[in-house]
């Protein structure tokens, strides 16, 4: 006897049950219950009703399809697709998706069908189960968290729950190079659930990099016990550095060198740091490889991409507000296909008023400028004393504790300032009360790692040819767009009141330079973009005179043509080239007049910048 006949007895009692309900509906002429999508859509007006909150048609006509996709998938109907349902916040995603599976767990009908719902956060799970009021017996969370496995009919059961909680990196871990099908971890009662859905951002892979100076960090952990490992890496290093930006390197087969698989490689080294380095290595061995110089702190960077969704994970109802404005999913669509959109619908940002401090918010600006833009947010905290605030800032890199910090600028109640830090900014409804929220700063990647992004969406090996850089660029600018909109959706702005956004406050640091100034209409469409100025300093010397004569120069008709530095190291008599870049351009007060006026560093091929540029007037929205 199979050791999995149990489990296909028990599936064939319930097919049984449901074709008995049936047939005696049939036999007395019984009126069947409503269809999942009209019983979720009736469920999910009540709620609507009792919250108060009202959709527009269109987001109406949105939702209904997101349920009948459900419904689909329930039924055994569905094409093998992912279905991305890019409904802003707020607009009733996740509540839809709560209340198709009331109807599904009450439905006799469905007693046959799993549900797998795929979650980026731990704490997302607790949410749901309350949301969703699921019994104990109904559902079960696998995760590599042991005291969460424990809720629900327990982990070692999960087989026999209706409905399966788990991480999307549990997903990618468990199903990479595998037929999802096969995965009995995920089954319902020997057989693959049917419903499956994934909550927030996906991804076909992950993005590979490798720099060269973490690279060169690992021969000492091979240098005893196999120093030609060790020599190899150590060549690679310094191979990598004199390739050209843009250029493709074939990495030696480090795993055919050693004799072993990557697991045995990681017994060698002990620091997360350095298992993630040797883990990228081990992917990247024997392929070949991009590489990216991603500026001069950092060098050069080899890059590719992994696949790690299993086969066959499709059809899957994927649930992301950023499917609007990020470019990966386009790339997908167009380049990989099997990607559809679900009906859309328009949300209002009418009630939100960006306040944008055109100056650098990346790790290098607060490590440079810390003091100033701490005292421009606190000032800004400090003028409405009786509010909450919510504000996201870059958890490290900046040489400070940011929140302990800010703290102490900080008058009034303590308790009404909120933190979370970037990485940690998405899939919370904590804060949605908060009417104010600040953008300390964005979040930015290497170049590299926007090259590995990029590929991977559009499934383009380095070995296949270059990326178009429009195309890299767009899928950049998507990222930024993904984030923004993330993080500000954390406060009250996510709350729908029709299909207009309720009132919220934000406050971005961005400069012009990377393009998100620009983007915010497109972000949150309909917002109001003010002028946000909180520390005004008086130019002073050098610096004082460069900015004069820059802004001078570009208002002089010639917005668009390139300002070269030593022109204007040149009016300034200033003889070393060195001392222009570090006493001038690297001057924030320099950096921060410039981007008030959208006026940037022109970028060229290598990271080598060669002069001024307004690429776009961004005073054009002020």
């Amino acid at each position: 006897m199979s050791p999995f006949d149990g489990e296909r007895e028990a599936f064939a009692a319930l097919g049984s049950e449901k074709g008995v309900k049936r047939r005696y509906r049939e036999a007395y002429n019984l009126t069947s219950p409503p269809c999942l999508t009209q019983e979720t859509i009736a469920r999910l007006r009540g709620y609507f009703d009792a919250k108060g909150q009202h959709p527009s048609e269109d987001m109406w006509t949105a939702l209904t399809e997101l349920a009948s996709v459900l419904e689909a998938m329930a039924e055994g109907r569905c094409p093998q697709k992912f279905f991305l349902s890019s409904l802003d916040p707020g607009v009733g995603k996740t509540q839809t998706v709560t209340h198709f599976l009331k109807a599904l767990t009450a439905s006799t009908d469905h007693l046959d069908v799993g549900v797998l719902i795929c979650v980026s956060r731990l704490d997302e799970i607790d949410r749901f189960v309350v949301e969703m009021e699921l019994a104990r017996i109904d559902y079960a969370v696998l995760t590599s968290d042991q005291e969460r496995n424990k809720l629900g009919i327990g982990s070692e059961r999960s087989r026999l729950a209706r409905v399966l909680f788990t991480t999307q990196q549990m997903i990618e871990s468990r199903g990479a190079g595998r037929d999802f099908d096969d995965i009995r971890a995920f089954q319902f009662f020997g057989r693959p659930r049917q419903v499956r859905i994934w909550d927030e951002s996906i991804l076909p892979g992950q993005p590979v990099t490798l720099n060269r100076y973490d690279l060169a960090c690992l021969p000492r952990a091979f240098v005893r016990t196999k120093p030609d490992l060790a020599q190899a890496i150590f060549d690679v290093c310094n191979e990598i550095e004199g390739i050209a930006d843009g250029s493709t390197y074939q990495v030696p087969d480090f795993e055919a060198r050693a004799g072993f698989d990557l697991n045995k490689a990681l017994s060698y080294v002990s620091s997360d740091p350095d298992r993630q380095v040797l883990t990228a290595l081990w992917r990247l061995s024997g392929k070949t490889a991009s590489v990216r110089r991603d500026g001069p702190a950092f060098g050069n960077t080899m890059l590719d991409y992994r696949e790690t969704l299993p086969d066959n994970l499709a059809p899957l109802v994927i649930l992301d507000a950023s499917g609007r404005v990020r470019t990966t999913y386009r790339q997908w669509r167009k380049n990989r296909g099997g990607l559809e959109w679900l009906a859309t619908a328009t949300k209002r940002y009418d009630n939100l008023t960006v306040h944008c401090w055109q100056t650098g918010g990346g790790k290098r600006a607060f490590r440079d400028n810390s003091q100033a833009l701490l005292d421009g947010i606190a000032e800004t905290i400090n003028t409405k004393p009786d509010e909450d605030w919510l504000v996201v800032h870059h958890k490290d890199g900046i040489n400070l504790d940011f929140a302990t910090a800010l703290q102490t600028r900080i008058t009034g109640n303590p308790a009404r300032i909120h933190f979370v830090h970037w990485g940690n900014h998405h899939a919370t409804n904590a804060y949605v009360e908060v009417p104010n929220v600040i953008l300390a700063g964005t979040l930015f990647y290497r170049p590299s790692y926007y090259e590995a992004l990029t590929r991977l969406a559009a499934d383009k090996r380095p070995a296949q040819g270059a990326i178009l850089k429009t195309v890299e660029e767009e899928v950049t600018i998507g990222e930024h767009r993904h984030l923004i909109l993330q993080a500000l959706c954390r406060g009250s702005v996510r709350r729908c009141q029709g299909d207009v956004c309720a009132p919220c406050n934000a406050y971005i640091i961005a400069a012009a330079r990377s393009g998100i100034p620009e983007a915010l209409p497109t972000i949150v469409p309909g917002c109001r973009v003010v002028k946000w100025q909180p520390v005004q300093r008086a130019l002073r010397g050098k610096v004082k005179e460069a900015a004069e004569f820059v802004l001078a120069w570009f208002d002089k008709g010639r917005p668009a043509d390139l300002l070269r530095f030593n022109v204007v190291q040149k009016a300034l008599g200033i003889r070393d080239p060195k001392n222009f870049k570090n006493d001038v351009r690297r001057h924030p007060d320099f950096i921060e007049a410039l981007d008030n006026h959208g006026i940037t560093e022109a970028w060229r091929i290598g990271d080598n910048r060669r002069g001024f540029l307004r690429p776009r007037f961004v005073e054009g929205l002020f």
